[in-house]
C-alpha cells in the first residue's frame, strides 16, 4: 500500500491530529491553536504548535512538522506501514492485504509477535491456575500485590517441567526453528529434544513501546542465582534500548507536569510497585545499565528522568555510571538514592507511597549527588582527595554537551571545594587538550567547551527566493477553492521553482481525485515521502491570517503580482524586439516593433 492510497486518507480523516497528539504531551489551547513543548527537543518556551484545522503540527524552533502519520512516526519511531496500521485500528478501519515488503521477513517478526502474545497467555494462565500457581501467587501476596497488578502486567509463572511451554506451543502449529530463534525453548547437546528456557519462575512479559510483548523476564523464588533471567535477544527483541512498562508510563509521563518526568528503576517489581502506588511514570532497566541506546527512546516522551537506586556503595557507583549516559544524550537527569537496605519495592510496602513521594521531591541532580557520594570515598581537606574529586569531575563535564550547564558546574565546583575558578578553569583545559573523546557520530573531537555538537540547519522558507510563489502557494494549499480563480485567470501558468511546482502539481491531483475541495489542507504532506519535501510543505501550511478579508486581499495581491510579472517580461521581450530591429537596419521591422510596444503599452 502506497501513501497515495484512497484508504490512506480515509484513515487521516477518522484521526483528529488534536486528539492523537494530546495522547503524548499535554497540549493547551492558544487561540484556533494548541501549543506545547517540543517533544523533538528541549526548549524551555513553547513552540510547538498544533493546528485544528489544517490538522498539522509544526515546531517554530526545531523546525519539526507534519500531519498525523509522520507525528506518530516520529514520536514512536514507526514506520508508515506500521503508524497506517495503528491509526486504522484506532479508527476501526480494515486495511487490505498488504504486498509491499518481505513475505519473509513478515512472516518471521508475526511469527514470533504471536509465539510470545502465546508464551504470555500460557504463563499467565498457570499462575492462576489453583494448585500449579498456588506457590506463586502466594509469594506475590506476601508481597502485598493485588489482583490489579496480576492482571496489568500479566504476570505469569513457568512451571518445573521441562518441555511445558514447548508442548504447547509446538501443539499450536509454530515451527521449531521459530520457536528456537525465540529463545524461548532452547537445545542443549545433552538433549535430543528441546526443552524451556524458564522453569519454576515468576514470569514478566516484557513489552515494547507499541504494547506487542517481545520477550520474558524470570525471578526465582527462593535462594539462587542467577535471580533474574531474560530472554536473549532475537529480531524484536534488543534489550539495550528497551524498557519495562514504558507503553503502560507513556501517557503518565506525558501528563506528569510542565517538566515531562520520568522514573527509572532496576527492578520489575519496584516498577510494579510504584505503578500500584500512583506512580504511573515509571519504567525499569532489563537486568542492564543504562546504556546511551536508552536515553533517545526516553527523550521522545521525558523533559527528565529521576534515576532510583539502591542505597549501598554498588548502587552508588551504578548510578554515576548511568547518569552520564543522559549528560552524553542531552537530557535532564537526577538520582533519587533509596535509604540503605530498601529498594523501591520494600520501601512502600513499609512506609508507604506518601513517604515516597517525599524522597522523589528530595532526588538530587548529577552534580550534588556526585559530590556526596565522592565525598564519602575522599577527604576533601587532603590535596590527593581533592585532585581525585576534581578529575573526577573533569572526566563528567568532558561529556557534557551544554555550555551553561558546564559553566554553572564549574563555578559550583569552586565554590565548594575552596579552589579559585580561574584556577579550576585551566587546569580543566589543560586537561580537555589531552583527551580527545568521540562525538556522537564516531568522529574525534576535542571537548574543550562541552558545547552541543553543531547540527545542520534546518532548510528555511526564502522569502528574497520566489517570494510572489512562496505566499501564492501557501494560500493555495491552506484554501485549495482558491486554485479555481487561479487557474481561470492564469491556465497555463507554472512555478520556477521545482520544489512548488511538485506541491502545485500534487494538489490538483488531490483535488481532481476528490472531485472537491473540501478536506484538510494537511492531506497533502502524505503524497511525499521525502522528509525534506513534507517538512517544506508545513512551512507552507504554517502561514496565518488574521482574518477572511486579509487572506483573500493577499489572495488578489499575488494574482495581481502574476500579471505584473507577465506584463513586465511581455514588455522587455517587445523592447528586445526594438533592439534587434535597430541592430538590423531596417526600418519597417522596426516600425513594427515599435508599434506593437505602443499598443501592449497602451492596453496594458
Amino acid at each position: 500500500m502506497n501513501q497515495r492510497d484512497p484508504i490512506v486518507d480515509q484513515i487521516q480523516l477518522h484521526n483528529d491530529i488534536v486528539e492523537i497528539v494530546s495522547g503524548y504531551i499535554p497540549l493547551k489551547r492558544a487561540g484556533r491553536n494548541f501549543k506545547a513543548r517540543c517533544p523533538f527537543h528541549q526548549e524551555k518556551t513553547p513552540s510547538f504548535t498544533v493546528n485544528p484545522d489544517k490538522q498539522i503540527f509544526h515546531c517554530f524552533g526545531c523546525g519539526v512538522g507534519g500531519d498525523v502519520f509522520s507525528f506518530l512516526m516520529k514520536y514512536e519511531q514507526l514506520t508508515f506501514p506500521e503508524a497506517l496500521i495503528r491509526l486504522a485500528e484506532r479508527a476501526h478501519i480494515q486495511l487490505p492485504e498488504r504486498k509491499n515488503f518481505s513475505p519473509e521477513a513478515k512472516s518471521e517478526t508475526d511469527t514470533l509477535y504471536r509465539i510470545y502474545a502465546e508464551a504470555a497467555q500460557f504463563y499467565h494462565q498457570y499462575f492462576k491456575h489453583p494448585e500449579t500457581g498456588k506457590k506463586a501467587r502466594a509469594y506475590f501476596e506476601n508481597r502485598k500485590f493485588t489482583d490489579q497488578e496480576v492482571e496489568k502486567f500479566q504476570i505469569g509463572y513457568a512451571v518445573t517441567v521441562w518441555r511445558g511451554l514447548f508442548e504447547y506451543l509446538s501443539k499450536k502449529g509454530f515451527p521449531e526453528k521459530n520457536l528456537l530463534q525465540s529463545g524461548l525453548i532452547v537445545r542443549s547437546e545433552k538433549a535430543e529434544t528441546p526443552f524451556d528456557l524458564f522453569r519454576d519462575r515468576i514470569m514478566f512479559p516484557i513489552w515494547n513501546n507499541q504494547g506487542k510483548v517481545i520477550a520474558m523476564g524470570g525471578r526465582i523464588m527462593g535462594e539462587g542465582t542467577p535471580k533474574y533471567i531474560n530472554s536473549p535477544e532475537s529480531p524484536i527483541f534488543k534489550k539495550r534500548s528497551e524498557m519495562y512498562g514504558l507503553h503502560f508510563a507513556k501517557k503518565a509521563i506525558a501528563m506528569s507536569g510542565e517538566i515531562r518526568q520520568v522514573l527509572i528503576v532496576e527492578g520489575y517489581l519496584d516498577c510494579i510497585r510504584l505503578h500500584s502506588s500512583g506512580f504511573e511514570n515509571a519504567v525499569a532497566t532489563l537486568g542492564t545499565a543504562l546504556t546511551s541506546d536508552h536515553v533517545p527512546v526516553l527523550k521522545r516522551y521525558a523533559d527528565e528522568a529521576i534515576v532510583i537506586y539502591d542505597g549501598d556503595r554498588a548502587g552508588e557507583e551504578a548510578a554515576l555510571r548511568g547518569l552520564e549516559v543522559f549528560l552524553e544524550g542531552e537530557m535532564n537527569v537526577k538520582v533519587l538514592r533509596m535509604p540503605e537496605g530498601d529498594d523501591p519495592d520494600s520501601f512502600i510496602r513499609t512506609n508507604g507511597k506518601e513517604a515516597m513521594a517525599e524522597l522523589i521531591q528530595k532526588s538530587q541532580d548529577i552534580f550534588d549527588f556526585k559530590m556526596d557520594s565522592l565525598s564519602k570515598r575522599f577527604n576533601r581537606t587532603d590535596s590527593l582527595g581533592l585532585m581525585k574529586i576534581t578529575r573526577s569531575f573533569f572526566e563528567t563535564f568532558l561529556k557534557m554537551k551544554s555550555p551553561v550547564l558546564l559553566d554553572r558546574y564549574m563555578k559550583k565546583l569552586a565554590f565548594q571545594l575552596g579552589i579559585q575558578e580561574a584556577a579550576l578553569r585551566k587546569e580543566f583545559e589543560t586537561m580537555s587538550r589531552r583527551v580527545e573523546k568521540p562525538d556522537s557520530y564516531g568522529q574525534n573531537k576535542t571537548s574543550q567547551t562541552g558545547a552541543k555538537k553543531s547540527v545542520r540547519a534546518i532548510p528555511k522558507l526564502n522569502p528574497e527566493e520566489q517570494p510572489g510563489e512562496i505566499l501564492l502557494l501557501s494560500l493555495l494549499l491552506q484554501y485549495p477553492p482558491y486554485v479555481d480563480p487561479f487557474r481561470k485567470r492564469f491556465p497555463g501558468h507554472t512555478f520556477a521553482n521545482e520544489k512548488n511546482k511538485k506541491i502545485l502539481q500534487t494538489l490538483e491531483e488531490l483535488i481532481e481525485r476528490n472531485n472537491q475541495y473540501d478536506f484538510p489542507p494537511a492531506m497533502i504532506l502524505n503524497r511525499f515521502a521525502e522528509e525534506n519535501m513534507q517538512r517544506y510543505a508545513v512551512e507552507l501550511l504554517s502561514k496565518d491570517w488574521d482574518s477572511v478579508e486579509k487572506r483573500d486581499q493577499a489572495f488578489q495581491d499575488c494574482l495581481n503580482k502574476i500579471d505584473e510579472i507577465s506584463r513586465q517580461e511581455k514588455l522587455q521581450n517587445l523592447r528586445n524586439d526594438i533592439a534587434r530591429a535597430e541592430a538590423g537596419g531596417n526600418p519597417e521591422t522596426l516600425f513594427k516593433a515599435m508599434k506593437a510596444y505602443e499598443e501592449y503599452l497602451h492596453r496594458s
